[in-house]
């Protein structure tokens, strides 16, 4: 049974963690599985918005410490670090917008995905959190940058040293989480959010999404820039939409 599959209900196509026995804890399979599978639907051209959720009604609960502890005594520690750069570096190469949809636990390993999506959708009383420090261990590099672009470098110091699970208050002042929703909501509200985003126009997200890449980088090509903006304009949705616009004023 693959441990992540995905499933395509255009315009959306699904990318569901599928160890629901363990809570969907991510073991190196997934540390490499999850980025192939959202670039096998980022190239799908009936796909326009990524959803990420958990089988069994929970997002992620971290890493498969048991296997995590195997690969330290069997001096694979950076065979195990390399895999979790591999699913972080790749899934910042994404084009289309992300959203995780946030049920019962994202920890460790599982929030740092989420926090690698676009938009993070979470059901009340969610655990989230990043406890890695209590057992001894750091984030991943790539996941702490990724971290500190999405909440900053006092949240995300929050978040990195003391292990605990966020408040929702927090979580939602540190911008981590975008929409708090009622228990047993996240999916579905999650749905209607990339419909409604969608709504918009699937190219002015793409190019929305490459020009805010462009600055997170700090190298940002301002020619490229405009002329992404530029071409907004020329596109016939936006010629549409604008003259349904004026014609409603």
């Amino acid at each position: 049974m693959s441990t992540v599959r995905i499933e395509i209900e255009p315009p959306i196509g699904w990318l569901i963690f599928n160890r629901p026995e363990v809570r969907n804890a991510f073991n190196v399979e997934m540390w490499k599985t999850v980025p192939e599978k959202a670039l096998e639907l980022d190239k799908n051209d009936d796909v326009k918005i990524i959803i990420m959720r958990g089988e069994g009604n929970c997002f992620g609960a971290g890493a498969d410490i048991k296997e995590l502890l195997e690969y330290a005594e069997k001096g694979k520690a950076q065979e195990y670090a390399e895999a979790v750069k591999y699913c972080f570096s790749n899934l910042a190469r994404i084009n289309k917008i992300m959203i995780a949809a946030i049920e019962r636990y994202a920890l460790g390993g599982g929030c740092m995905v989420a926090a690698s999506c676009d938009l993070r959708v979470a059901e009340k009383g969610a655990k989230i959190g990043i406890p890695l420090v209590k057992l001894g261990l750091a984030v991943e590099p790539l996941g702490i940058k990724r971290l500190i672009e999405l909440v900053g470098g006092s949240f995300a110091m929050d978040f990195l040293l003391t292990g605990d699970p966020i408040p929702e208050e927090k979580l939602l002042v540190s911008g981590f989480v975008n929409f708090m929703v009622e228990k047993g909501e996240a999916v579905s509200f999650s749905k209607e959010l990339a419909r409604r985003l969608l709504d918009h126009g699937p190219y002015a997200l793409k190019v929305t999404k490459m020009i805010y890449k462009q600055y997170l980088s700090g190298e940002a090509d301002e020619r490229f820039i405009r002329r992404a903006f530029a071409s907004c304009m020329e596109t016939s949705s936006f010629k549409e939409r604008a003259r349904r616009f004026i014609n409603k004023t």
